[in-house]
């Protein structure tokens, strides 16, 4: 089964306030952006108007509402914005333009917000229970039906949010959640990802999208037809793909993700801790993406390796209670940053012509072939990715809605024989 390239754009709907609907023929472009390390969706409108002159009057904070779809509409994109700035306004010849910034309510609200309060009373409640209810439902208003995947945490927390925006603070928090599935944190997976897609926001553990099924097939140089096979993925044939990045090395020094010590003082009894930490004991029980082949270059972090970052924690275990799993939060602080590290390790940019279905948190399966007679794999490049983030660009020039998706993997597609 091949996945159709031919798609058209189509606007189902497009209000701003209360002025007369516009039409496609005031559209020049739309930029729809998902991403997986921002909390919410985002839309880049440029239109033009010569008849209204509504653009003249526009002043930000006017609400919208757009509706995109694929020539078949299958998939609906957009829904409810709000004009948080008006940029590069022109008018030439009688006709103006504008672009249009777009954001949800939701985020603008999360800017306007600071919070002062506790949340997980007691002896704290599960992170995800706070993001979920406390946050984003009592807090935000998020209606339960937006609230979509939320994944179990291990363990019980309880903060005071220092004068911090709503999605601040999540971010916060979704650094030291542990998944349920790992029991109490002793193989270090602490790190969720906060995201929202069209449907609502999701809460995941990093760990989560190794056990993702992919949910479609791209194929990078070689014919999709002799790939096909009964009940197969669907396959999206690309033209070609570009691998942005594949290690920060100098990065992960500085952040300690390879090699780290955090030393700990508890104000209560004066109680001093160091716990070191080493990617070379921990990489064997982290779960991945693809190969299991522990990278050569952790291996020169071995116990006796010195620290490239050293972190400091001060607490009062009696002013504060952080609930049973405090002192694993503490170990956490490295695990976590390399946690994010290798989960956006490897970033490759790939760019079609299709339906609108694509949306970040989901995994697809790459297949790259070298430019060889045999079109032999490359088994560097291919693998299980995650979607990171999708880019929807139409252009009224071009009469055609282009797909820019960033994939992230945290390991090469096939374990190879050291």
């Amino acid at each position: 089964m091949s996945v159709n390239t031919q798609s058209n754009f189509q606007l189902v709907n497009f209000f701003i306030a209360d002025y007369p609907p516009i039409g496609v023929n005031q559209v020049l472009y739309v930029k729809y952006t998902e991403d997986i390390r921002q909390a919410t969706i985002t839309m880049e409108i440029q239109v033009t108007d010569s008849e209204t002159g509504f653009l003249s009057e526009l002043q930000g904070m006017e609400p919208v509402f757009i509706r995109i779809a694929d020539s078949e509409s299958k998939t609906e994109l957009g829904g409810e914005f709000v004009v948080y700035d008006i940029q590069d306004r022109r008018n030439i010849g009688g006709k103006s333009s504008a672009v249009l910034m777009l954001c949800t309510p939701d985020f603008l609200n999360n800017a306007a917000n600071k919070i002062s309060r506790r949340f997980g009373k007691g002896m704290g409640f599960k992170i995800h229970d706070i993001v979920k209810k406390e946050i984003l439902g009592d807090l935000m208003g998020v209606v339960p039906e937006r609230l979509l995947n939320f994944e179990p945490c291990v363990n019980n927390f309880s903060f005071v949010s220092p004068y911090w925006n709503p999605f601040t603070a999540i971010r916060w928090l979704a650094a030291k959640a542990i998944p349920e599935s790992k029991g109490s944190g002793a193989a270090a997976t602490a790190g969720y990802a906060f995201y929202q897609t069209r449907a609502g926001y999701n809460f995941e553990s990093y760990d989560s999208f190794s056990d993702k099924e992919p949910v479609i097939r791209m194929v990078v140089g070689h014919n999709p037809k002799d790939l096909e096979e009964e009940g197969d993925l669907g396959i999206l044939p690309l033209d070609s793909l570009t691998v942005e990045s594949s290690a920060d090395l100098l990065q992960g020094l500085n952040l300690g993700s390879f090699s780290s010590n955090v030393m700990t003082i508890d104000l209560k009894d004066m109680k001093f801790e160091q716990h070191p930490f080493n990617i070379n004991k921990y990489y064997q029980d982290v779960r991945v993406m693809n190969s299991r082949l522990t990278p050569e270059f952790y291996r020169g972090f071995d116990t006796n390796a010195t620290y490239t970052r050293i972190m400091s924690k001060v607490s009062d275990s009696a002013l504060f209670t952080e609930g049973t799993y405090t002192q694993g939060f503490t170990k956490q602080l490295s695990q976590s940053s390399l946690r994010e590290k290798l989960f956006y390790g490897k970033k490759v940019v790939v760019e079609f012509v299709a339906d609108y279905s694509l949306e970040i948190g989901e995994v697809v399966q790459l297949d790259v072939y070298k430019g060889t007679s045999d079109r032999e794999q490359d088994y560097a490049h291919s693998g299980r990715y995650v979607i990171g983030r999708v880019e929807r660009t139409f252009k009224s020039s071009e009469d055609k809605m282009t797909s820019r998706l960033t994939l992230y993997t945290d390991s090469d597609g096939e374990e190879v024989e050291s």
